[in-house]
C-alpha cells in the first residue's frame, strides 16, 4: 500500500512537472492609473493592467492581491477576483479600484507619486493543473508592479 501511494505520488509530481513546462507564464503590465471619484471620506484611484498571453490557450485569471504606496507610504490592500480571462496568444486589459480613505491622506492626491504591485493567481490549462488547482497544491502566480504619478482627477 505505501509503495502504490508513492508511486502514485510520483506519477503525479512527474506529470505536474511536465504540464507546468508548457505554459508559459503570462506578463502583467500597469498602463495607466487615475483618480475616478472623490468623496469627502476619499479617492476611488483606478489602475488598468494589461495582461500579455504568450500561449496557445486562454488563461483565466482568478485572483489577485494587491497594494498601493502613496508617497512611501501604504494606503491601500486588497483582495478580489481579477475577473479575466487572457485570451489566447492575446493581450487583455483589466481595472483595479482601489479605495483610499480621506484619513490616509491630506490635501490632494493628484501629483503624488505612487507605486501598485500585487499578484494575480491563474489557472493553467488541463485536467491535471486544474484539480492541483481546486486542491490548492498548484497555484501558479504572476507578479506586477508600476510606479508613477497620480494624474488630476477628470
Amino acid at each position: 500500500m505505501r509503495c502504490a501511494s508513492a508511486t502514485a505520488l510520483l506519477l503525479l509530481a512527474g506529470l505536474t512537472g511536465a504540464g507546468c513546462r508548457s505554459v508559459e507564464q503570462p506578463r502583467l503590465e500597469v498602463v495607466e492609473a487615475r483618480i475616478v471619484e472623490r468623496a469627502p471620506t476619499g479617492v476611488v484611484v483606478e489602475f488598468t493592467l494589461e495582461g500579455d498571453n504568450p500561449n496557445a490557450v486562454q488563461l483565466p485569471m482568478r485572483e489577485v492581491s494587491y497594494a498601493l504606496e502613496v508617497d512611501g507610504r501604504r494606503v491601500f490592500s486588497g483582495q478580489r477576483s481579477a475577473e479575466a480571462t487572457l485570451r489566447r496568444l492575446g493581450s487583455q486589459r483589466f481595472l483595479l479600484p482601489a479605495v483610499v480613505p480621506a484619513s490616509e491622506f491630506e490635501g490632494d492626491l493628484s501629483g503624488a507619486e505612487y507605486r501598485v504591485h500585487g499578484t494575480v493567481v491563474y489557472l493553467a490549462p488541463g485536467a491535471i493543473a486544474e484539480l492541483l488547482f481546486d486542491t490548492g497544491l498548484s497555484r501558479p502566480t504572476v507578479s506586477f508592479s508600476g510606479t508613477g504619478v497620480l494624474p488630476a482627477s477628470n
